[in-house]
C-alpha cells in the first residue's frame, strides 16, 4: 500500500522533498507558544507585531510547498488557497499595527480556524490512505480548533487569557506541523 505522503506520482501526497519546511514551521510554532506563555504581558503587547510576521512567512512556505507538488497532487489548491490567506493578512497585519492590536482576538481565532480545517484535510488524506499514528494529526487538528473558538467566544476576555490560549494553540499547530515533518523525512526517498 502507498504512503499518502510520497515523492512518487502513484499516489498524489504531501511532497517530501520538503520535509524540513515542515519541521522547521513546527519548531518555530512550538518555540513562540513557550516564548507566549514565559513573558504574557509583554506579548500581548508586541503580539500584533510578531504574529502578522509569523503569518507573514508561514504563507511563503504555504505557497512554495503548494507549488511544489502542483504535479504530484490534486489537492495543491487548497494549500496554496492556506497560503495566499496568510500572505495577505500577515501583509493586512504588518501595515496596520494600530488597528491589529483592536482585532488581533478575532484575527487569530480566524487564522486557528483555516488552519485546522487544512489539518483536517490533511488527517482524511493520511487516513485514507491507511497511514498508522495518522491519530496524532487528528487530534491536532481538534484542538486547534478548539482554541480556535474559545479565541473568538471570548475575545474580551482578558490580554492574559489571550495570550494562553494563542499559546496553546500555537504549541499545537506547531506539533502538528513538527509531526508532518518527521513523518515525510521517514518516508523521503523510499
Amino acid at each position: 500500500m502507498t504512503s499518502p505522503i510520497s515523492s512518487t506520482n502513484k499516489h498524489p501526497g504531501l511532497n517530501t522533498r520538503y520535509w524540513w519546511v515542515e519541521i522547521l514551521l513546527g519548531i518555530g510554532f512550538i518555540a513562540l507558544s513557550f516564548w507566549f506563555y514565559a513573558t504574557p504581558i509583554e506579548t500581548y503587547i508586541s503580539l500584533a507585531v510578531f504574529f502578522s510576521y509569523v503569518m507573514f512567512i508561514s504563507g511563503i512556505f504555504e505557497i512554495i510547498n503548494a507549488i511544489s507538488f502542483i504535479k504530484t497532487s490534486k489537492q495543491w489548491g487548497i494549500f496554496l488557497i492556506g497560503g495566499i490567506i496568510d500572505l495577505v493578512l500577515g501583509y493586512l497585519l504588518i501595515t496596520n499595527e494600530n488597528l491589529t492590536m483592536e482585532i488581533l482576538p478575532v484575527l487569530l481565532g480566524i487564522w486557528f480556524v483555516i488552519r485546522s480545517l487544512i489539518f483536517f484535510i490533511t488527517y482524511a488524506k493520511l487516513k485514507s490512505s491507511s497511514t498508522k499514528n495518522s491519530g496524532w494529526f487528528l487530534l491536532a487538528a481538534i484542538l486547534t480548533l478548539l482554541f480556535a473558538l474559545a479565541v473568538l467566544a471570548k475575545p474580551l476576555l482578558g490580554q492574559l487569557t489571550l495570550v494562553y490560549t494563542i499559546s496553546f494553540a500555537f504549541f499545537f499547530m506547531g506539533l502538528f506541523r513538527l509531526t508532518l515533518g518527521i513523518k515525510m523525512f521517514n518516508t523521503h526517498g523510499k
